[in-house]
C-alpha cells in the first residue's frame, strides 16, 4: 500500500513536471513574435538597447523579415539583439567604436550580412551560429585579424565578399567552404595565404585581387573549373601554382607586378569565353598555356614587358579575337605559327577573307618587338617545309567528280608521288569498248622532290601492259617529257595541281580536297613536332 501511494505520488509529480515544461514551451512560442516593421534602423546606443522595447511590445522578437541596419557613431555593443534568430538582411555599418557582433551569437538563419566600416570590430566568432546564408560581405573593417567565427558554418551561399581589411591576417574560418557562387577575396593588406579554401572544387566567380602580402594561393589547389577567375595584383603573389588542376574556365585574367611564370595553369584545356595574360611585369614566357587549344572570345597577350617568346601557345588552334599588344621584348612568336597560318585547318574560314587566317577570326597585333608586329612577321620565322606524311591520301575536285588523286609523301627521300586518275580530253566513240573499265579512262603518274609546301614534278606515262600480267612496259622517253605537274598544299585539307602537258597542248589548275578527313588530325600533329 505504501509503495503504491509512492508510486501514485511520484507518477504525478513527473506529469507536473512535463505539464509545467510544455505549457512553458507553449508559452515561449506564443511570446516569440516577428518584429513588426521589415525595415529597421538603429543609429545611436540608446536605440539598439531599446530594441525590444520598440519592437518586440509584450513578446520576444525574435524574427526580422526586412533588413536591419545598425549604424552610429556612439554603439558600442549590439547585446540587445541577442534574441534575433532570423533575418533577411543585417547591415553593420560605419560603427567607430563597435567592438563585437556578440548580440548576434544565437542568429542561426540569415539571407545578407554586410559588416563595412566597423574601426574598432575585432573578430566574427559570435557568428558561429550560421547555418550558412546566400550572402556575405566583410568589408572595410580595420581591426579584424581573422574571421574564424564562420567556421561551424557550411556557407552554402551565393556571394561571399572579404575586402578592404587592413588587419585580416587570415581566412582559416572558411575551411568548410564548399560551394559558393561568387568569392572575392580584395584588398586584404596582411593576408598572406588562402589555404583555408582547399574544399573548393568549383565556382562562378572567383577574384583575388590586390592583397599586398599574399604569397601563395596553394589553397585553390582542388579547384578544377569556374566560371570567371581573376588574379591579379597581388604584390608578393611569384606563382600560380595553386591552380594546378584547373582545366577549365569561361573567363581567366591574370595579371601582377611579381608574377614570373603561370606554370600554374598547366593543365588548362579550354579557354571559354576570354583569357587575359596581361599587366604582368617580370613575366618572360607563357609556357603554362602549354595545353590550352581553344578561346571562344578574345585571347589578350599584352602590356608584358618582360615577355620574350609565346613557345608556349603552340597547341592553340582556335581563337576569337587575339589582340598582341605593348609587350616590348617580345620578338619571338613562332608559338603562334599553328594559329595564324592555315596548314592545321580543315575548313577555310572564318578568318575575314583580307588576313586569309583560318583559325582566329581577327588580330590585332603592335607594339612588340621585331618579329612580333604582324601576321606575316610571324609567319617568317617558321619552317614553310609543311608537307608531310600526313597528306597521304585520296584527293580529289568536288567540281569533277569521279576523277581524283593519290598522293604519297617519302619524308626520308625529300620527295612525294602522285597518281591521276582522269578521262581522255574527249568521250570515246559510242562503238569504242574496253575489256575493263571505261575506254575514255586515263591515268598518269608523277614524281619529284618537296621543296617547302609545294612539289616541281614530271610527269610520266606507260603504255604496253595487260591486266594482271607480266608484258613489257614503254614509258616516256625521256622520262618527265610528257609534261609538268607544280603540286601546292595550302593547308592539311586544301591544295592546287597546277598542270602543264605540251603533247596535248592543254595546262590549267585543278583545286584539290580530301575525299575523307581521317588523316587531318595527323597532318596537323606533324605539323607541330
Amino acid at each position: 500500500m505504501f509503495v503504491s501511494r509512492c508510486y501514485r505520488s511520484s507518477t504525478i509529480k513527473t506529469l507536473n513536471i512535463v505539464l509545467f515544461v510544455l505549457l512553458t514551451t507553449l508559452s515561449l512560442q506564443a511570446w516569440a513574435i516577428d518584429c513588426p516593421s521589415n525595415n529597421i534602423v538603429l543609429s545611436t546606443q540608446a536605440e539598439v538597447d531599446a530594441f525590444q522595447a520598440t519592437y518586440g511590445g509584450d513578446g520576444i522578437c525574435d524574427t526580422v523579415n526586412g533588413s536591419l541596419r545598425v549604424s552610429g557613431n556612439d554603439i558600442t555593443n549590439i547585446d540587445a539583439l541577442t534574441n534575433l534568430v532570423s533575418a533577411q538582411e543585417i547591415f553593420i555599418e560605419e560603427n567607430e567604436v563597435l567592438t563585437n557582433l556578440d548580440g548576434l551569437a544565437n542568429l542561426v538563419a540569415l539571407s545578407e550580412l554586410i559588416t563595412s566600416n566597423n574601426e574598432a570590430s575585432t573578430n566574427l566568432d559570435s557568428l558561429a551560429s550560421l547555418n550558412g546564408f546566400p550572402g556575405l560581405n566583410i568589408g572595410s573593417n580595420e581591426a579584424p585579424t581573422h574571421i574564424d567565427g564562420l567556421e561551424t558554418s557550411p556557407i552554402p551561399g551565393s556571394i561571399l565578399s572579404i575586402s578592404n581589411n587592413d588587419a585580416l591576417t587570415n581566412i582559416d574560418g572558411l575551411a568548410n567552404l564548399v560551394r559558393v557562387v561568387t568569392l572575392y577575396i580584395i584588398n586584404n593588406d596582411l593576408l598572406t595565404n588562402i589555404n583555408s579554401l582547399t574544399n573548393l572544387t568549383s565556382m562562378g566567380t572567383l577574384i583575388v585581387s590586390d592583397n599586398d602580402s599574399l604569397t601563395n594561393i596553394d589553397g585553390l589547389a582542388n579547384l578544377t573549373n569556374s566560371v570567371d577567375l581573376i588574379i591579379s595584383n597581388n604584390g608578393a603573389l611569384t606563382n600560380i601554382d595553386g591552380l594546378g588542376n584547373l582545366t577549365d574556365v569561361w573567363q581567366l585574367g591574370i595579371s601582377g607586378d611579381a608574377l614570373t611564370n603561370i606554370d600554374g595553369l598547366a593543365n588548362l584545356t579550354s579557354g571559354g569565353q576570354t583569357v587575359s595574360i596581361s599587366s604582368n611585369a617580370a613575366l618572360t614566357n607563357v609556357d603554362g598555356l602549354a595545353s590550352l587549344t581553344d578561346v571562344g572570345g578574345n585571347l589578350y597577350i599584352d602590356s608584358n614587358p618582360a615577355l620574350t617568346n609565346l613557345d608556349g601557345l603552340t597547341n592553340l588552334t582556335s581563337v576569337g579575337v587575339m589582340y598582341l599588344q605593348s609587350n616590348m621584348s617580345l620578338g619571338q612568336c613562332a608559338g603562334l605559327s599553328r594559329l595564324v597560318d592555315q596548314w592545321d585547318d580543315a575548313e577555310p574560314g572564318p578568318g575575314p577573307e583580307v588576313s586569309g587566317i583560318p583559325d582566329v577570326f581577327e588580330v590585332v597585333i603592335n607594339n612588340n618587338s621585331d618579329g612580333c608586329n604582324s601576321v606575316e612577321e610571324i609567319l617568317a620565322t617558321v619552317d614553310s617545309s609543311n608537307i608531310n606524311p600526313g597528306l597521304n591520301d585520296a584527293w580529289f575536285n568536288p567540281e569533277t567528280n569521279g576523277q581524283g588523286f593519290f598522293i604519297t609523301v617519302f619524308p626520308d627521300l625529300n620527295a612525294i608521288s602522285l597518281a591521276w586518275f582522269t578521262y581522255d580530253t574527249e568521250l570515246p566513240a559510242d562503238d569504242a569498248q574496253a575489256n575493263l573499265g571505261d575506254p575514255g579512262h586515263r591515268w598518269m603518274t608523277a614524281a619529284g622532290p618537296i621543296s617547302g609546301n609545294q612539289a616541281i614534278m614530271r610527269i610520266e606515262m606507260t603504255s604496253g601492259g595487260i591486266f594482271d600480267t607480266a608484258t613489257q612496259i614503254d614509258r616516256t622517253d625521256p622520262p618527265g617529257s610528257d609534261g609538268t605537274i607544280v603540286l601546292t598544299f595550302d593547308s592539311c585539307n586544301t591544295g592546287t595541281v597546277e598542270y602543264d602537258i605540251p603533247s596535248i597542248n592543254r595546262s590549267g589548275t585543278v583545286p584539290i580536297e580530301r575525299v575523307a578527313d581521317d588523316n587531318i588530325t595527323l597532318c596537323e600533329a606533324l605539323i607541330t613536332q
